[in-house]
């Protein structure tokens, strides 16, 4: 009996100095940052642009947005989405902002969402890596790497 109450005690007064010291009790089904992943950037034609292709995952209970993203050495880098038009044509279209889902994972691939990268030039090449940072509403900058790779490796990659 006195063992239980002193575990009750000791449980209680960790509880007070918690609060006390201001610190933040993260809910449980919060298991980590706004993140992407799976990123490569396919190498540009000569006077072309270059394409990025990327996940984005949110695991928190809180949507964001994806604002912004930069690529080194780039002029720019735009999101856009590829849309199918009524004549069986394609249209891309920016998008300035996308919305991240609370628990999902958003896919830029092939024939739908996609970065264009713009005035790249020859600074990369297949095998290269080249450092992303995207920008979100809520998470701030989340910086990481993207392999550049070929159009020819797209499909064994980007869409496995």
């Amino acid at each position: 009996m006195y063992t239980n109450k002193l575990i009750i005690g000791w449980i209680a007064a960790a509880g007070m100095l918690t609060a006390a010291a201001g610190c933040r009790v993260v809910s449980v089904d919060e298991t980590g940052p706004v993140a992407w992943t799976r990123a490569y950037l396919v190498s540009p034609a000569p006077g072309s642009p270059a394409v990025l292709y990327l996940w984005i995952t949110n695991p928190t209970s809180h949507a964001d947005t994806a604002t912004a993203v930069r690529v080194i050495d780039a002029d720019s880098a735009q999101m856009h989405r590829t849309m199918a038009m009524g004549d069986g044509m394609e249209h891309m279209a920016p998008e300035p902002t996308l919305a991240v889902p609370a628990h999902d994972t958003v896919k830029f691939v092939p024939g739908g969402l996609h970065i264009m990268v713009f005035g790249l030039g020859s600074k990369v090449a297949p095998g290269d890596s080249t450092a992303v940072t995207v920008t979100f509403r809520k998470a701030g900058e989340v910086q990481g790497w993207a392999q550049v790779i070929t159009y020819a490796q797209v499909d064994s990659l980007v869409l496995r």
